[in-house]
């Protein structure tokens, strides 16, 4: 532990060294930098090859992977901005990305010299908080016919209420991450969710007033547990589906309101000043998006690199979120502005190609599907050129999709390779349907929706070609029943008071600007036939976002990647770093 305490001083010693050498253009530094942060990363590998890790340790292991990762992202970004002419404005990224080297390095040693684990606000996911409850549940309502005797039924009224007393603080926390969710969800989504936490309140507090009844019965308490259950079930399902239509909105918006755009609208008359506050305070909104979905996304990545890899990114878009945006309002900082914006567009690529890898094809595809089937109901009665060129992008994401090796296997899959025959009919139809638009103007609306139609129709046999999920089967329960009342609504503050909003932090400590408040958005209610899943009582857990929204795994499969994972995956990630930082090490930086 002091060795590697003292490999991050060396390293820092260098990098201080470095910001204050008279002239940036000398980075000469840089390959002592990297020399020693290739020794400290040698020195980890060793030291967590050597022990077994623990859950807490793990933990720690996850963090210095972040950091790690983090600061070679920053050493690339200062090897860029070294080509660039001498300023004040290449002297400001500069300082920027030191700053972001700096403070993980000193993130590293304080994580060493504490000798604990830091909670980096990651450690209980909502996958953790869901199986935790849902595990406490099944001392009340077990499932399982072979255990119809409830051995593990707790005896005494006093580990009942420590139990509901436990499930209270699990609830408490998920919903705090839903509600963290709601915020920057879409607005046909904001009251459902609303309503589902309601209902898992309204569960919640029928069990514990059950649980302190004195004698009561263990059907009556099985009851109780079994509709708290299901309320869960259904949370989890919408939050499942709810993530997916942000993925294509947060995907769509990352194009409609990019960096260029904002900077074009800034540089422009000041009668576009109130456009360009409305880019921004958009533009804001889906870094906010992006972070709700990576967070839910870290917790289901298959391997320890695909997870640092999206909390990385997660981490640039913290950082960026309060120095990208002022970058562009600054007089005489474009070049820096442009710096930063070209590592936005990077975190951005890397950020989408990490969650097209971990995202479900068939789950993706489906609500693609619900997507262009709601758009082509809403054109055919209201048409609109830009309505359609949305859907085209978003049909266009189903093409990135494919673009991922993983992804392209689902396909090859199928049943005599037909998926590969439907993506071929698929990128035709796209390319039909980006013509007809083209020459919108000289067409009759009914032949464009027609285009459309057959972009469905062959989306509908692509999707149907890719095998379903056998935890998941369709319900006939309807959104509707999920929607309140404005009197109902009215409650919601007051029965989630008690609740805290997670908003945790990636990396940094950065002071977040606040959020302009967003109009609802005009859209008509186009999702409000999507359909909830049934639960199903005759398994005892259901695994709806890693199976459904994620890629697939069962029980086993599951319980054999966590011991890999736990037991190597650390150790492979820091050797991938390693690689890297070998050939950082060896003059690359010298000009």
């Amino acid at each position: 532990m002091e060795d590697l305490k003292k490999k991050l001083e060396s390293c820092l010693l260098i990098l201080n060294n470095g910001v204050e050498a008279t002239s940036f253009r000398n980075m000469n530094w840089l390959n002592d930098f990297c020399a020693a942060l290739l020794e400290f990363s040698s020195a980890v590998h060793k030291s967590l090859s050597d022990r077994k890790q623990n859950d807490k340790g793990h933990e720690s292991a996850e963090l210095v992977c972040l950091c790690l990762t983090q600061i070679m992202v920053c050493v690339r970004q200062v090897e860029c901005t070294m080509k660039l002419a001498s300023g004040s404005a290449v002297s400001a990224s500069h300082v920027y990305f030191f700053d972001r080297i700096r403070w993980c390095l000193q993130r590293l040693l304080h994580l060493y010299s504490s000798e604990e684990s830091i909670d980096d606000g990651q450690g209980r996911s909502f996958l953790k908080l869901l199986d935790s409850t849902l595990d406490t549940l099944a001392l009340f309502s077990s499932n399982n016919e072979e255990n119809s005797d409830l051995m593990n039924f707790p005896n005494t009224p006093a580990e009942i209420l420590a139990l509901s007393a436990q499930l209270r603080i699990n609830i408490d926390l998920l919903l705090g991450q839903t509600l963290g969710f709601a915020n920057v969800a879409l607005q046909q989504d904001k009251r459902a969710l609303s309503a589902l936490c309601q209902k898992v309140i309204r569960e919640l507090s029928a069990f514990q007033n059950e649980c302190k009844v004195r004698n009561s019965s263990s059907s009556n308490l099985k009851l109780k547990a079994m509709t708290l259950e299901q309320a869960l079930y259904q949370l989890e399902d919408f939050i499942n589906d709810a993530l997916l239509r942000l993925v294509f909105t947060c995907f769509l918006d990352f194009q409609k309101f990019s960096v260029d755009k904002i900077r074009t609208l800034l540089r422009s008359s000041s009668d576009d000043e109130a456009i360009a506050d409305e880019f921004i305070a958009d533009f804001d909104v889906n870094i906010d998006r992006a972070t709700q979905i990576g967070i839910f996304a870290i917790a289901f990545a298959p391997n320890l690199k695909m997870k640092t890899m999206m909390r990385s990114c997660l981490a640039s878009f913290e950082s960026l979120d309060t120095s990208l945006i002022p970058s562009l309002q600054a007089i005489g900082s474009d070049l820096h502005s442009e710096v930063l914006e070209q590592h936005f567009d990077e975190e951005v690529s890397k950020f989408k190609a990490a969650l097209q890898e971990i995202i479900d094809s068939r789950a993706f595809l489906g609500c693609c599907l619900e997507i262009l089937t709601a758009g082509i109901s809403v054109a055919e009665k209201h048409y609109e050129k830009g309505a359609l060129e949305d859907l085209l992008q978003m049909a266009l994401f189903v093409l990135e999709h494919f673009q991922v090796e993983v992804n392209r296997t689902v396909l090859a899959e199928t049943k005599l390779q037909i998926g590969q025959e439907y993506l071929q009919q698929f990128i035709q139809i796209i390319r039909e349907c980006k013509a007809i638009l083209m020459c919108a103007s000289q067409v009759e609306q009914k032949r464009i929706i027609k285009r459309f139609k057959i972009l469905r129709t062959v989306l509908r046999k692509l999707h149907g070609c890719i095998g379903a999920s056998s935890h998941r089967e369709e319900g006939p329960n309807s959104l509707e029943s999920h929607l309140m009342d404005e009197t109902q609504a009215e409650l919601i503050e007051t029965s989630f008071s008690g609740i805290a909003t997670t908003q945790c932090s990636i990396l940094y400590d950065t002071v977040r600007r606040r959020r302009l408040a967003r109009a609802p958005e005009t859209k008509p209610k186009e999702r409000n036939q999507q359909n909830l899943k049934s639960v199903n009582y005759s398994v005892r857990r259901r695994e709806s976002l890693r199976t459904v929204m994620f890629k697939r795994q069962n029980m086993a499969e599951s319980k054999r990647m966590y011991t890999t994972i736990s037991n190597q995956s650390t150790n492979l990630q820091i050797t991938d770093i390693l690689e890297q930082l070998t050939g950082m090490s060896t003059g690359v930086f010298q000009c």
